[in-house]
């Protein structure tokens, strides 16, 4: 009969398997299940806990089958098509998004196959630091998406702060870390004892992980759902700088003053989360040709367009004495909807902090 042996790192383990498994099935079996970045996330937590399940059961001896290669080829396009659920409007993956798992089930389907052979060839340095390779270029990419989101957002959303993904990066980056780690583990470690320090360093980190990724991925907010096509689109233009538009310069200082006129009159800014194709519907500009406008006439992002008029707004409502209001009053009263953005755009705009400006202002 088998028997059980365990260690700390075999501890951190059963707990990862246990939330691993948790999370992913929770996620499965919720009502928003339909949400893209919840599948892709839900994927990702059943994933590790299967290969740490894997690992627990090779520590054991109760199993000779070694499937962290497949779980190692899986992480990659997981993180990739995560990133990319949370960026893109798109409710649905692409069929040709499923060929990255290819490398993962055809070392699958040769475990299945030829277990004899082809496992130990999966335990052999070589193989191992292909998988890290190949997890590495999805990791950089999938960082350099959420670097290319971060600048267009501000060219299309009047929010940024609680949707910029920066959370995100810096969980791509810590896990590009601990691989890096696992390979110089695996090509250079050869004291048991500090071997053994190390394997516990990284099962608490991925502890870490899962429960950072897993609470962070919950909480995005539903407030922007992605980056559409014209969003794209016009974060091209703005590169080439309006090279390939057919905007005369007549033509936009009139679409400039219908625009002033029409954020006068309407006072669109104080729809916390109103975006650059929502305001082109409103002032029958296209979002195009809005965005040259902002961009060039103004010399601003729509970002910084938006939140210059919510701060006019603001500064109005913090020195109007017949309404008194509080500071989150005024915060969701000229538009914000944090407190982390009303005070940091507040304060880069007149150098003071919404209760400075009031005090200050007698």
């Amino acid at each position: 009969m088998p028997t059980l042996s365990l260690y700390a790192n075999d501890l951190i383990g059963v707990l990862i398997v246990y939330q691993g498994l948790f999370f992913g099935l929770s996620l499965l079996f919720s009502q928003k299940r339909q949400n893209r970045f919840n599948l892709m996330l839900a994927c990702f937590m059943l994933s590790l806990s299967g290969n740490f399940l894997n690992m627990f059961l090779l520590n054991q001896g109760w199993t000779h089958l070694n499937f962290g290669a497949f779980f190692g080829l899986s992480y990659g396009p997981l993180c990739l098509l995560y990133t990319r659920s949370l960026i893109y409007a798109d409710k649905q993956i692409a069929k040709k998004e499923t060929w990255h798992f290819l490398p993962a089930f055809i070392v699958l389907a040769s475990l299945a196959i030829f277990s004899k052979d082809f496992s130990p060839l999966t335990d052999t340095l070589p193989f191992t630091v292909g998988v890290i390779f190949q997890l590495s270029l999805y990791l950089i990419r999938a960082y350099r998406e959420v670097s290319w989101y971060r600048s267009t957002l501000k060219n299309v959303s009047s929010e940024f702060i609680s949707v910029n993904l920066s959370w995100l990066q810096y969980l791509i980056l810590s896990l590009a870390i601990v691989f890096a780690i696992v390979m110089i583990e695996a090509v250079v470690v050869e004291n048991e004892v500090l071997d053994n320090a190390v394997v516990i360093v990284i099962y608490a980190y991925v502890l870490f992980f899962v429960n950072s990724i897993y609470w962070k991925g919950l909480r995005h907010p539903q407030i922007f759902s992605g980056l559409s096509g014209e969003a794209k689109s016009i974060n091209k233009e703005i590169a080439s700088r309006y090279s390939h538009s057919n905007l005369k310069e007549e033509q936009a200082s009139e679409y400039l003053g219908q625009l002033e006129a029409y954020m006068a009159e309407n006072k669109p800014y104080l729809v916390y989360n109103i975006t650059i194709e929502e305001l082109s519907e409103q002032t029958d500009i296209s979002a195009r040709h809005l965005s040259q406008v902002i961009n060039q006439l103004m010399d601003k992002n729509f970002y910084d367009f938006i939140n210059g008029y919510r701060v006019e707004e603001a500064k109005m409502l913090l020195t109007d004495k017949s309404k008194d209001l509080r500071i989150n009053e005024v915060m969701y009263d000229s538009g914000f909807s944090s407190k982390s953005t009303f005070n940091a755009v507040f304060r880069k705009a007149t150098g003071q902090t919404p209760s400075e400006y009031r005090k200050n202002q007698g």
